[in-house]
C-alpha cells in the first residue's frame, strides 16, 4: 500500500516525516512520460520511498531525473540507493551545492546533523536562476522556472510549477528552513531571496519540512515568512541524532 499524497495534478508528496522516515524532507514525484522527484528523501527512508513508488505503479528504473532543493542529506542522501537500483538516473542540483555533494562533505551536506555519512554521488546537471525547465515530461509534465533562493544554504532553489490554472511554489528549506554557520547560511541572502519569491505569481506552495498538503494564501504566507526572518534566533539547537532530553 502507498503512502504517497496527491498533492495536485500529477504531482505527489512520496517522501516526508509522515511517509518514510521521521528524518525525511519532503519530496515531490511529477508523474508523466518522464517521471521525475523533486528532492528524494535521505537514505535512512529510501525503502519506504520505494514502496510508495510502487504504490503508484512505478519502480526506481522508471525515474529519470531527481532535482534536488539544495545538498543536504535529507533531502537528496537517497539518491545514492536510488542510483544503485537504477544506474541512468540523474541527479540536477545548483553549482554552489555540486561540490560538497559529489565530496561527500559532512558539514556542507548537514550529515552532521544527524551523526550519519553523506554518500557521494555524481552530479549530472546544474540547475540555473531563472531557466525554465520541463519536469516530468511533454506528456503530463509541467513547465517549471527555476530560481536561486540562497540563505539556508548557499544552493536552495525553488520550484514555480505551472499546473493547468494553477502556480505552485516547491521551496525546500528556503520556507523555514534552519540556520547553521557549518552550512553556510547567509541571513541577508535570505532575505533577499524572499523578496525574490514575493516577487513571483504563485497561488498554492508547499516546503521541506511541512505534513503532506498544500499551503493556501501562499502568496500571503511568504510575505509574513518575510516578516518574521530572523526576528529571534534560538541558540539551543538539538542535532536530530541525540537523545538527551531537556
Amino acid at each position: 500500500m502507498s503512502h504517497a499524497v496527491k498533492l495536485i495534478g500529477n504531482v505527489y508528496v512520496v517522501s516526508g516525516d509522515k511517509l518514510t522516515h521521521g528524518w525525511d524532507a519532503s519530496a515531490y514525484l511529477v508523474l508523466g512520460d518522464e517521471p521525475a522527484l523533486i528532492d528524494c528523501g535521505s537514505t535512512a527512508g529510501y525503502e519506504a520511498l520505494k514502496r510508495n513508488l510502487a504504490g503508484l505503479g512505478l519502480a526506481p528504473t522508471d525515474i529519470k531525473r531527481v532535482y534536488a532543493t539544495h545538498g543536504h542529506w535529507d533531502h537528496v542522501s537517497g539518491f545514492a540507493p536510488l542510483k544503485e537500483d537504477h544506474p541512468n538516473v540523474e541527479l540536477f542540483i545548483h553549482e554552489a551545492a555540486r561540490a560538497s555533494v559529489e565530496s561527500g562533505d559532512p558539514e556542507l551536506t548537514a550529515a552532521f546533523l544527524y551523526d550519519m555519512p553523506f554518500p557521494k554521488m555524481k552530479v549530472d546537471g546544474l540547475l540555473e536562476d531563472g531557466a525554465w525547465i520541463r519536469i516530468g515530461g511533454a506528456n503530463g509534465g509541467y513547465e517549471t522556472k527555476l530560481l536561486h533562493t540562497p540563505g539556508h544554504t548557499p544552493s536552495c532553489v525553488s520550484f514555480l510549477l505551472q499546473v493547468g490554472d494553477t502556480r505552485l511554489l516547491i521551496a525546500g528549506d528556503t520556507l523555514w528552513g534552519g540556520f547553521h554557520p557549518r552550512v553556510r547560511s547567509d541571513m541577508d541572502a535570505w532575505h533577499a531571496s524572499l523578496a525574490k519569491l514575493a516577487g513571483e505569481d504563485f497561488d498554492v506552495m508547499s516546503f521541506g519540512h511541512l505534513p503532506p498538503t498544500l499551503v493556501l494564501d501562499a502568496k500571503t504566507k511568504v510575505l509574513e515568512a518575510q516578516k518574521q526572518l530572523g526576528v529571534y534566533y534560538n541558540p539551543w539547537f538539538k542535532p536530530f541524532h541525540t537523545k538527551f532530553m531537556y
